[in-house]
């Protein structure tokens, strides 16, 4: 294949993986890129998605931590200016790294590919960071290649910033360190539909989403935000099965402090974050006993989060 590039005043960066999580690391990737243009240059993000391994192990069930849409705005909130969805195909992934990234220049063009350490890319992951620096001479592009971001988590333990830790962390309930991790709280979006109405009954409605299309953390009860027509509500959240009436299905509510609004108003959708974990899901003897326990949750709800406002 030859190619032939047009080059103008205008610097484009760019980058290439997944970006499920957008935490910390690809932060950063973006705002390498961005520093490596300056505020005249362009800065592209290409995501897979979903991801490739999706195609090559069909068995295989990842959860998601975005939809594209929220990864998009996240990205373009860290300093990119356009986000490219690459949808993985088989003829995508028996790319060899050579035309692989030959396709890449064919429709960007770039001056300079960030990348974080350990990057792998074309058939067989056979390509990385000497592959592509070999490749940029060919092509005119120079590599910048990133250490990953450590984070210290709330056990001292420090690791580095992946969507694997965060997912691991989500399943554990460790909303607090996926948030230090991500550099902002977890957050799900929903559509608000009618549930079996038991909060209500007990004098605490509580939004259902359902729709969801990201992972829920492990089961338990949360502390978040949740912002309606631009104001903005502290959440007291369940995740789970609600055992104490002997429920088999998942399912997400939230009770928004001091809301006066319509939860009664459906097909409407809420994002709710998760900031902080306050205690494991369990069956109460009776519903008096929970509906004792579901307001001691609410204060102590209100309290996390007025303490980190």
């Amino acid at each position: 294949m030859c190619i032939i590039l047009e080059r103008t005043n205008l610097k484009i960066a760019l980058t290439i993986g997944n970006f499920d999580a957008v935490h910390r690391g690809h932060i950063a990737l973006v705002e390498t890129a961005r520093q490596a243009v300056g505020s005249d240059g362009k800065v592209e993000v290409w995501s897979f998605d979903p991801s490739p391994v999706t195609l090559l192990n069909p068995n295989f069930h990842l959860d998601r931590i975005t939809t594209f849409s929220q990864r998009m705005e996240q990205l373009i909130r860290a300093g990119a200016d356009v986000v490219r969805q690459i949808t993985p195909t088989t003829t995508l992934l028996s790319q060899t790294p050579e035309a692989f990234i030959a396709d890449v220049v064919e429709r960007s063009s770039p001056d300079i590919i960030v990348e974080g350490y350990g990057f792998k890319f074309g058939k067989d992951r056979a390509g990385d960071a000497q592959t592509l620096q070999k490749i940029g001479k060919q092509y005119g592009f120079s590599l910048i290649e990133m250490d990953g971001v450590e984070v210290t988590l709330s056990d001292a333990t420090t690791v580095r910033a992946s969507s694997s830790q965060v997912r691991e962390l989500l399943s554990s309930g460790r909303v607090e360190d996926a948030k230090k991790m991500l550099g902002r709280p977890y957050s799900v979006t929903g559509i608000v539909t009618r549930g079996d109405r038991r909060g209500r009954e007990m004098g605490i409605p509580t939004a259902n989403l359902s729709h969801i299309e990201t992972m829920l953390p492990q089961d338990g009860i949360y502390a978040g935000n949740a912002v309606v027509d631009g104001e903005t509500y502290i959440a007291a959240i369940s995740v789970g099965t609600k055992p104490t009436f002997s429920g088999n299905t998942r399912v997400f509510e939230a009770h928004l402090v001091s809301f006066d609004g319509d939860l009664e108003h459906y097909n409407w959708p809420l994002t709710v974050t998760i900031s902080h974990w306050i205690r494991n899901q369990i069956a109460f003897d009776s519903a008096n006993d929970l509906q004792k326990q579901i307001n001691e949750d609410i204060q102590l709800a209100i309290s996390l989060i007025e303490s980190t406002a």
